[in-house]
């Protein structure tokens, strides 16, 4: 059914006579009432009563006009929530973290789109890159954070590199190990080690640094995917927390966590991406979250350097 049509006849009801409202809609009144004749053709039912002085409508017509009043109001409605979207001011935002990128962009990223976003519909889901992938292809997600190495040779998934993150070994102030000027794979082995799952790449930089002893493999004690509870860990005890430098930022500067001097590797770092559905449209909210993580992480990126 075209609505243009029905729009025709509220003007007519609206305007009362064929002739103000054909000059309403910008039409000839004979095209008008060719419109409202068509309209009543593909109904298959009578809409106004013409033997009379007045125009009056039909039980049909009635009918009509009550649901065409409403299929304008949502046009309307419409047209106005379309420009909120776009202007950022609505719509909703579901992303995935996986633990790395959650414990870096979770907290800093709720606050920064209430205040930024505040009528914007935030949901976030955190996981295993491959749990989080499942729900992007399922569409019941817009956009991920995860470690880009699983995102290779993926022609569905579109993804930005994001600064690499550099890593190494985290303890507490006052542990021990702090003792030694360099710390080789003998001294960190006399002490529980934590991680999440670490890339490929940073375990291989590990073991080539440290020596065969020092395979993630090997060295880790306590896996965890939280890395809230592994900071707390390194806090309360002599567990040492392997991973991002840069996830523990805030304890570090606050001097409860102090990072372990193994030997430097520039190449030891993880690398993480912004990843969504190749070939979608993102919407103004999804922009501005990805504005918002890849200025974060070269802000991480760039701690991470100062730190060393």
């Amino acid at each position: 059914m075209d609505f243009q049509k029905l729009k025709h006849l509220l003007a007519v009801v609206e305007h009362g006579t064929f002739s103000r409202a054909a000059e309403a809609v910008n039409l000839s009144q004979p095209a008008l009432s060719r419109s409202i004749q068509a309209l009543e053709t593909e109904l298959g039912l009578p809409l106004l009563d013409r033997g009379t002085r007045r125009l009056r409508l039909t039980a049909y017509g009635a009918c009509a006009v009550e649901r065409a009043r409403r299929m304008r109001h949502e046009e309307a409605e419409l047209q106005r929530e379309l420009k909120r979207m776009h202007g950022g001011e609505s719509g909703s935002l579901n992303i995935g973290l996986s633990p790395t990128p959650a414990s870096l962009l979770l907290s800093p990223l709720l606050a920064h789109m209430t205040a930024r976003h505040p009528q914007v519909r935030v949901s976030v889901e955190l996981g295993a890159t491959d749990a989080l992938l499942a729900l992007l292809r399922a569409e019941r997600i817009d956009a991920l954070v995860c470690d880009a190495r699983l995102l290779h040779d993926a022609p569905d998934i579109y993804a930005q590199p994001l600064a690499p993150l550099r890593a190494g070994l985290v303890c507490r102030a006052g542990h021990p190990i702090l003792a030694h000027r360099r710390v080789g794979v003998a001294q960190i082995r006399q002490y529980p080690v934590a991680s999440t799952s670490l890339s490929p790449e940073v375990s291989l930089r590990l073991a080539e640094t440290l020596g065969p002893g020092g395979a993630p493999e090997q060295m880790v004690t306590v896996r965890c995917e939280n890395l809230e509870a592994l900071t707390r860990l390194a806090l309360d005890s002599d567990a040492l927390l392997l991973g991002v430098i840069s996830v523990t930022r805030r304890e570090q500067e606050a001097g409860l966590l102090r990072e372990v001097p193994i030997a430097p590797d520039r190449e030891r770092r993880g690398h993480y991406a912004l990843a969504r559905l190749a070939g979608r449209t993102p919407s103004t909210v999804l922009d501005a979250f990805h504005a918002y993580t890849r200025q974060r992480w070269t802000d991480l990126a760039a701690y991470a350097q100062r730190s060393r």
